[in-house]
């Protein structure tokens, strides 16, 4: 492998807060990170439950929340609020980073994501040429960290060939094993995300799309996807490089809505 291709990348172990997640009197553990973000964004979500707190003497409103999005399959992340002195709970499904920084400075929450934290959110990107009837769904979109199952925050790219990618920029080379692709939630999504290649490099001097076949696959989807799907692609060992390419072979629209590298 060339001095400017992908390596092979030490792992470095890192600390991370496992918080107790089972009922309140004890049991499983599960990974969370904590994140701040705006209650209206929460409340906002396409799923979100509410609940008001009623526990024993002694309980820690941390421990209730954590169980109740433990137990559904839906949840990403859960809030106890007001933060100091919590009378409720939230969970809900909006996907929310570790690293994602909150706009709207009104009402904001201590909240805790199950999402990883990851090398996409916040990080460099270039792309093709957005769909212009669609001026929301631009590329920046897709590292904001956050995402709530909206069309209007993905990024959707114009019919020709040489738009329908994207290309993350780590700035140096950056260890990673995971990417994960997050399709559009309604029926077209079989159209705008089909035949997806994704390749990783350290290499700078190419031009996009037609040389990113000189980029080292990390790994392609090579059907139709279903509405809201995620595809996962994993490498077997992690992996060092600062590029990180999207790109539909399929002549259509390309839409995805969030990605993460981790």
């Amino acid at each position: 492998m060339s001095q400017d291709g992908v390596q092979w990348c030490r792992v470095w172990v890192t600390m991370l807060l496992l918080l107790p997640s089972a009922p309140v009197e004890g049991g499983e553990l599960r990974l969370m990170r904590s994140v701040l973000i705006s209650l209206q964004r929460v409340q906002a979500a396409s799923k979100t439950e509410q609940e008001i707190l009623d526990l024993p003497p002694g309980a820690r409103p941390a421990l209730y929340c954590s169980n109740k999005c433990t137990l559904r399959d839906w949840c990403q992340l859960w809030c106890a609020y007001p933060s100091n002195t919590p009378t409720h709970c939230l969970v809900s499904n909006i996907i929310v980073m570790p690293t994602y920084q909150e706009t709207n400075m009104g009402d904001v929450l201590t909240c805790h994501t199950t999402r990883p934290k990851d090398l996409a959110t916040n990080t460099n990107i270039t792309a093709g040429k957005h769909y212009v009837p669609n001026p929301l769904r631009v590329k920046e979109n897709l590292v904001d960290g956050f995402y709530n199952y909206d069309l209007n925050q993905c990024f959707y790219t114009e019919w020709s060939d040489n738009d329908t990618w994207f290309t993350l920029d780590f700035g140096q080379p950056k260890s990673f094993q995971h990417v994960i692709l997050y399709a559009q939630v309604n029926r077209n999504a079989k159209k705008h995300f089909n035949n997806v290649q994704v390749r990783v490099s350290n290499v700078t001097a190419v031009t996009p799309p037609e040389d990113f076949a000189a980029y080292d696959l990390f790994g392609e989807f090579p059907g139709e996807a279903s509405p809201g799907q995620v595809v996962e692609m994993k490498s077997p060992k992690p992996m060092c490089a600062r590029f990180v390419t999207g790109h539909m072979l399929h002549i259509y629209l390309f839409q995805v809505c969030h990605i993460e590298v981790f």
